[in-house]
């Protein structure tokens, strides 16, 4: 019996726990790779353990003695199996034969590991390194969470002292987030020569994207912060002033309502209110300037120091806002003086005209009453003429007499001078023409109703003669004859306005014929009237004719001018024509010559 045959079983145990230790080294290799390549968030400290153990797993990765032992191993035992196959059972062959295999199986499994372990290896320490860097950006990390937070913690400063102590607060933060710079500047650099490395794991650019976000918007909140508390600040100190400000101009104005009365004078007072005017609007631009950029800076202040202040800060304004009432005031008493200077205007320049005409309609009913220079039918012509402007006028008294006391009889009114002047202009003229009406009535009531039919007749026909007489004349001269279209046409508008105004001139002398005829007590004397129409009807006649001649001539003219057209438009078309239309272009010819032929008679007869 050989050595191998006697100590198999002892063999045998020491080939198993070899084994078995073998199996258990694969275990911890594939569990220890798995947790370095796992893309899991380790601390620096977690994973320099991991990298240890797996530095210490991976010592004797060939483990070339291990294998050549069980190699050798298996071979001894494969021969003694062989020796005493003999003598062996099936089972004994069958567990011989299946410990081959899984050794065999163990060392597959360990030629298949080498590859991830060689992975592993390559990647370990920059994992490593990239865990280290994760850890150092976490301090970094929580001082700009922290001033993050301070940035956008809510503050409700509502003075100028709460503000300014706010600033301090939010430059502190400035300073802290500007500390960190060259530590975040030095991360950012090593985190992207790390992100270079091609074994860089995925969380890394996780880790520098967070870091860059959380930096950005830090430092974005807090200038946002600063921005407003800066621009708060400076609305408060504008509020102040401008609160302080805004009492000059209304205080002005409150002193200018002060002086504001009638003045009695429309021209002064016209110039007065110009003035009052032109201060007042200077007055109110600044105010009302003023209280805007007060309203703006009030409501930064109020947007930042919450609406819970709204009401207690409110006060202020609401002061200002009754103070401010008296631009309300100025703009109505403005308005109420304007329209009391307009009417005055008014007033007074209907005053002037009143009298500018009532003089010398009285100078008028003294000429008529006393003259003998002027004929019957004049005398009765004027008074009934004068009679008729005073009947005009005298609706006029009554609506401007209480247009005087609505404007001249206020307390201020019976005490000025220029006010009770008006008074007595207007109580001047009132009584002037009422005097005047009654001269003009005793006189219109001594004229019969035939001698005023018998002076509108004469009138009438007096009237008419001199135009009769250049309307004869104008039909006796010859018509100038027209060279061109043009003149035709205007021949035509001369022609015509002369038998409008015959028209025209004709009712004149029907109007004193039917006054004639209203006459209950015909007249001896000869009636003209007959006279005249005789000589109207012949002027009528030939102005008539005259109308129908050149409106003849002006249409077959206008028609001549189209077929001239007609005629050169073809006459140019015909050489670019293949086959030019002759027939047609001796139509149009014979169509020019006949309205030409006629053209030319009816210009003979102008």
């Amino acid at each position: 019996m050989t050595f191998w045959q006697e100590n198999y079983g002892f063999v045998k145990e020491v080939y198993d726990f070899r084994c078995s230790k073998y199996l258990e080294w694969m275990d911890n290799i594939e569990a220890i790779i798995g947790k370095v390549m796992a893309n899991t968030q380790y601390t620096a400290k977690e994973f320099k353990i991991i990298k240890d153990t797996f530095t210490s797993l991976c010592r004797d990765l060939e483990k070339e003695g291990t294998k050549s032992w069980l190699d050798m191993m298996l071979e001894k035992l494969s021969q003694h199996s062989s020796e005493g196959e003999e003598g062996l059972s099936g089972r004994d062959k069958a567990m011989k034969a299946q410990e081959k295999k899984k050794l065999e199986a163990m060392v597959e499994r360990h030629k298949g590991l080498m590859g991830p372990t060689m992975e592993a290896q390559s990647k370990v320490d920059h994992y490593s390194e990239c865990y280290a860097f994760g850890d150092d950006i976490h301090p970094v990390m929580k001082v700009l969470n922290e001033q993050r937070h301070l940035s956008m913690k809510e503050i409700h400063p509502h003075n100028m002292d709460m503000c300014e102590e706010q600033i301090d607060k939010q430059e502190k933060v400035l300073r802290t987030i500007e500390n960190q710079a060259p530590i975040y500047n030095e991360l950012m650099k090593r985190g992207a020569k790390l992100k270079a490395n091609p074994n860089a794991p995925s969380f890394l650019e996780r880790e520098i994207a967070k870091l860059e976000e959380t930096w950005k918007d830090t430092n974005e909140k807090a200038q946002l912060r600063i921005d407003l508390l800066n621009s708060t600040y400076k609305d408060w100190d504008v509020y102040e002033q401008q609160r302080q400000a805004i009492y000059a101009p209304l205080d002005s104005l409150e002193d200018q309502f002060k002086t504001y009365k009638r003045i009695y004078d429309p021209k002064k007072g016209t110039d007065w209110l110009e003035r009052k005017k032109k201060k007042a609007e200077e007055q109110k631009k600044i105010a009302l300037e003023i209280y805007e950029v007060i309203k703006r800076c009030f409501a930064t202040i109020v947007a930042l120091a919450g609406e819970d202040k709204r009401e207690f800060m409110e006060k202020e304004i609401v002061e200002i806002d009754e103070k401010r009432t008296i631009i309300e005031k100025i703009d109505k008493m403005l308005v109420e003086l304007t329209e009391f200077n307009g009417k005055l205007h008014k007033f007074v320049n209907t005053l002037a005209e009143l009298r500018a005409w009532m003089m010398p309609a009285c100078e008028k009913l003294d000429f008529i009453t006393t003259s003998t220079d002027l004929s019957p039918e004049d005398r009765v012509k004027e008074i009934f003429d004068l009679q008729g402007q005073v009947n005009e006028r005298l609706p006029l008294l009554e609506p401007l007499e209480a247009e005087c006391h609505d404007l001249l009889d206020e307390e201020e009114g019976q005490t000025n001078e220029t006010a009770l002047a008006h008074m007595k202009e207007f109580y001047t003229i009132k009584e002037t023409i009422n005097e005047l009406h009654e001269k003009v009535e005793i006189e219109a009531g001594s004229i019969t109703q035939d001698q005023k039919y018998f002076a509108e007749y004469l009138y009438g026909v007096k009237n008419f003669k001199p135009w009769m007489e250049e309307a004869e004349t104008v039909a006796k001269t010859a018509l100038v004859k027209p060279e061109k279209l043009d003149d035709a046409v205007a021949l035509l508008t001369n022609v015509k306005d002369f038998e409008t105004k015959c028209q025209e001139n004709k009712s004149k002398l029907d109007a004193a014929a039917e006054s004639r005829s209203k006459m209950e007590k015909q007249t001896k004397a000869d009636n003209e009237v007959e006279t005249l129409n005789g000589r109207w009807d012949i002027v009528k006649k030939t102005a008539g004719e005259r109308v129908t001649k050149i409106t003849e001539l002006v249409e077959t003219w206008s028609e001549l001018q189209k077929v001239t057209d007609n005629l050169t438009q073809t006459i140019i078309a015909i050489p670019g024509a293949n086959v030019p239309d002759v027939a047609s272009l001796e139509n149009i010819f014979k169509q020019f010559k006949e309205i030409n032929d006629k053209k030319m008679k009816l210009l003979s007869a102008v």
